[in-house]
């Protein structure tokens, strides 16, 4: 979908408010389910991104806790997401799940 690279490029060029938004949109529509899992992970991953450019910890611990459902290699193995896993963990209080999820990936014991 054309529209996943706009979230992208969004978020590349720092502009979070407009990513976030965008990415609303995109997941409600009938295309995204049909994606698959790994392609879904990944982009909720870098939707995790813009939540937490925008300064929404929760909602980048919602995106990364919905991308470990789909795809959990996408969360756990790549750096990128651990990193930022690492980052979003560090807010206190840690939004739900992503304490577990930090656990899971190996980030905290």
């Amino acid at each position: 979908m054309v529209e996943l690279a706009r979230v992208l490029v969004a978020v590349e060029r720092g502009e979070a408010a407009e990513a976030v938004c965008r990415h609303e949109a995109v997941v409600r529509r009938d295309g995204w389910r049909r994606l698959p899992a790994e392609y879904r992970g990944a982009y909720l991953v870098d939707a995790a991104r813009a939540y937490l450019l925008a300064g929404d910890l929760l909602g980048a611990g919602r995106m990364l806790v919905a991308a470990d459902a789909v795809a959990p290699a996408e969360v756990r193995s790549r750096s990128s997401a651990r990193t930022l896993l690492a980052e979003i963990a560090r807010g206190r209080p840690a939004p739900a799940g992503v304490a577990r999820l930090s656990t899971l990936a190996g980030l905290t014991r």
